[in-house]
């Protein structure tokens, strides 16, 4: 008997020596996440944005990939063993992992997918990191991963500040840059980096709600322990809470102010109508509940429908910024013609640059980076299928927080705080994301899943005060069933239509993997892109573009494709005959003017090529680079002479086009 309690002692003294390994691992899983986050983000440095276009390096992606993907893997099967090898699945892991899958699918529609898939292993890098967070076990070391992202925002917005150029600041806003200057004196010199201003805003709009619990969780803390350094931590979070929201200022990031203040207004009175709708049903909680959220609905459609109204001041005229909204709504909307093109399936992650500008604005240099915003760059990119899967995504995790919350009502553990400062944390990033997009279409991907892990972590830990579980219910299931079925009597009801894009989103891609893959827009002039046309096998393309008029005759991404590629060959009447059914079937978009006006240039009608495009903003130099590069240069002095007359007509009196229509007058004997 003696050596059996020694044998217990011995045991249980060598589990007390490994206590602290297993306190540890929940930390080294998260650590092993963040590695590879971090691998992951050099390998997304081959594909920064450069002069308007990625400039990819595949087989520096696929090389520096292995690591990370098995840091990532190590990290995932710790947590496994730690947790006893029983299957649990997030309650959003379903939509996660479909959206995820589609990001997969975004590697394979890309021309590049070399780049394409260093993109993909951002994204997974980001999940990564999440469920790293969602796994920490108890609520110790869900504080522990809470004061690394404290940190983290304290150190980026200190990175902004030092490193920020006043100078350009002070253009948008004198006062702040001014403070900028000063505060930037007593802190020690950048070296050589620079924070974006809008990236900094927007990730600082995302991390500074996650203070909050940070502080009320030190508070608790503080209160149970004798340790003196314990009452430190309130204070030092508060002060970092403050740095951040000085960075925030300073960023002069009007997205990411209406953001976090949104966010913040919203989160106040989100706990008044709890105190309020307690004091009038104390004795029915449910009710209670039932009223704080229907108020708050309320509350957040009269607030969307004020920013709605001062939107349409801005627009009209009697507020000021008319300029940059006006401008910022013309991107949107040309960023909807490029999603068109890829309705279903999308054209490929961080494809976007040269698909814009040549496919859309029909120009050919890149144009801008993203499109700024991110519901739009999931759509172009991952098409409606992944822009579904995304916002089931959300409503899935909006739906689980509130069941959550109404679980730990009461609770004085601290979860509530965490799901809550989540649920912020993914309104300032959605918000933000509007008007910019640094969480899709930029390395921040990385942190897009944070505020998700929070939501996921705080639900997870164990608390004896939580109210027991609520039987399932069906109706969520039912809703979800009621719209698989709307959506699927859509879709016979529209199938021609249907049939019709996916064949022009094949036909789409497949022109873009020929043209792109061969174009250069930093030597546009030793080979142009109708020269490309011209010489490269197109019949994959065409055959499916033509097979997409077969289901529906009115499809603009067939027309507007196939009609380019026949201008592009000199086959000029087929051309207008492409652009000429797009019009008549009532299609009045830029491309479809732009191209109809070329088709016209090329068949001898000027004045009618004038009508069409003039107000476009790419009308007068699109023509005259035709002009040049198309027709005189091939010795086509009729089609050069009217080109230059067409711009002439939009532009009386332009010296260039005229000098050059006089010289192609010449050359006909005019």
């Amino acid at each position: 008997m003696g050596a059996g309690i020694g044998a217990l002692a011995a045991k249980r003294s060598a589990k007390g020596r490994f206590a602290w390994l297993r306190a540890a691992m929940p930390y080294v899983e998260f650590l092993l996440a963040l590695v590879a986050a971090g691998l992951f983000y050099a390998q997304g440095s081959a594909i920064w944005p450069s002069a308007g276009a990625f400039v990819a390096q595949p087989s520096k992606g696929l090389i520096i990939g292995g690591l990370p993907l098995a840091l990532l893997g190590l990290s995932r099967l710790s947590a496994i063993v730690r947790r006893g090898f029983r299957w649990r699945l997030a309650p959003f892991g379903i939509p996660l992992g479909l959206f995820l899958a589609s990001a997969g699918l975004g590697v394979w529609t890309a021309y590049d997918r070399g780049a394409a898939w260093a993109v993909f292993c951002l994204i997974l890098g980001g999940v990564g990191i999440c469920y790293a967070i969602a796994d920490q076990p108890d609520l110790p070391h869900l504080y522990g991963v809470l004061a690394f992202w404290g940190i983290f925002g304290l150190a980026l917005a200190l990175s902004f500040l030092v490193s920020s150029d006043w100078a350009i600041q002070g253009e948008k806003m004198p006062l702040l840059a001014s403070l900028g200057q000063s505060i930037q004196r007593w802190l020690p010199k950048a070296a050589g980096f620079q924070v974006d201003p809008n990236a900094a805003g927007g990730m600082l709009a995302m991390l500074i709600p996650l203070y909050i619990p940070l502080i009320v969780l030190s508070h608790k803390r503080a209160a149970a322990s004798a340790h003196p350094l314990a009452r430190f931590w309130p204070l030092f979070w508060g002060l970092a809470a403050g740095v951040a929201g000085l960075g925030w200022l300073l960023s002069a990031s009007r997205g990411a102010w209406v953001a976090l203040l949104g966010v913040a207004a919203l989160w106040v009175i989100w706990h008044v109508l709890g105190r309020w709708s307690h004091r009038v049903a104390p004795e029915e909680p449910r009710r209670a509940w039932r009223a704080r959220l229907t108020t708050m609905t309320i509350l957040f459609l009269v607030g969307a429908g004020l920013l709605l109204v001062v939107f349409l001041l801005v627009i009209s005229g009697r507020l000021p910024g008319k300029g940059a909204v006006a401008s910022r709504l013309e991107l949107y909307r040309d960023g909807l013609l490029l999603a068109r093109d890829y309705l279903l399936i999308g054209a490929g992650l961080w494809m976007l640059p040269m698909h814009f500008a040549i496919y859309t604005l029909l120009i050919h240099v890149g144009y801008t980076d993203h499109i700024h915003n991110m519901l739009l760059s999931i759509l172009i990119g991952q098409g409606a299928l992944g822009l579904l899967l995304y916002l089931g995504l959300l409503v899935t995790v909006l739906v689980f927080s509130l069941r959550r919350l109404y679980r730990l009502e009461g609770s004085p553990a601290g979860q509530s705080w965490v799901i809550e400062a989540g649920l912020a944390s993914l309104g300032a990033l959605l918000a933000h994301s509007m008007m910019d997009d640094v969480f899709y279409s930029t390395h921040g991907v990385l942190l897009h899943f944070v505020p998700l892990a929070f939501i996921l972590a705080a639900s997870r830990v164990e608390s004896a005060s939580i109210q027991e579980e609520r039987p399932a219910r069906r109706w969520p299931v039912v809703i979800v069933g009621v719209a698989l079925l709307m959506v699927l009597a859509l879709g016979i009801t529209n199938r021609q239509k249907l049939l019709g894009a996916w064949y022009a989103n094949l036909g789409a891609l497949a022109q873009a993997r020929v043209e792109l893959n061969v174009y250069d827009q930093w030597h546009f002039d030793n080979l142009t892109m109708d020269q490309v046309r011209q010489r490269e096998d197109l019949s994959a393309a065409t055959r499916l573009l033509t097979r997409a008029l077969q289901a529906d005759p009115a499809n603009p991404t067939a027309r507007q494709r196939l009609a380019a590629i026949d201008l592009a060959r000199g086959q000029y009447g087929q051309a207008l005959a492409q652009m000429q059914a797009a019009w008549d079937a009532g299609h009045r978009d830029s491309i479809t003017r732009l191209l109809l006006g070329d088709a016209l240039v090329a068949a001898g009608q000027p004045e009618k090529a004038a009508d069409i495009v003039r107000g476009l903003t790419w009308a007068e130099p699109r023509l005259l680079g035709q002009a040049w590069s198309r027709y005189w240069l091939g010795q086509d002095y009729r089609r050069a002479a009217d080109a230059w007359a067409t711009v002439l007509l939009l532009k009386p009196g332009d010296e260039g086009a005229t000098y050059w229509h006089e010289e192609a007058e010449k050359h006909l004997g005019r």
